[in-house]
């Protein structure tokens, strides 16, 4: 099997990104539902933005969680470093999440929308990129 283009590879994970990134503030939207999913989903659409980005450039991404990783691997126009996220905090949210320890407490609200804003921006910085290198994401439909 061939090896996808660099760039429909990257609008894939662009599209995963978006779709945890709308699942998440669905989550955060409702009262009912707990936080500690839009904290999980929040760190995967970064994570895969990031992917996105790093496939963009023709490289294959890194098989990792590591946020902080990911940032250092991304092509410079992408800006990472420019935004005022808090990338530890933020990879930490995919295992806290997913397996919640019983003696730590769970997450609030305010913290949640944090890590879901910091998302937010990780994927307008990828966004922007993508636009700079040609690539039409405006019928990009989240997966």
């Amino acid at each position: 099997m061939d090896a996808p283009d660099s760039t429909d590879y990257a609008v894939w994970w662009l599209r995963i990104a978006l779709g945890d990134l709308l699942t998440a503030a669905a989550i955060l939207g409702d009262p009912a539902l707990p936080p500690r999913e839009t904290a999980e989903l929040a760190q995967q659409a970064a994570e895969k933005a990031l992917k996105a980005a790093i496939a963009l450039d023709g490289t294959e991404p890194p098989r990792t969680h590591d946020l902080i990783l990911l940032a250092q691997r991304v092509p410079d126009g992408v800006r990472i470093t420019d935004l005022a996220v808090d990338l530890v905090a933020l990879s930490a949210a995919f295992p806290g999440a997913r397996y919640p320890d019983p003696l730590e407490p769970p997450y609030e609200h305010s913290e949640v929308l944090r890590l879901h804003e910091a998302a937010e921006a990780i994927l307008r910085a990828v966004t922007t990129h993508f636009q700079a290198q040609g690539v039409d994401i405006a019928a990009l439909e989240p997966r």
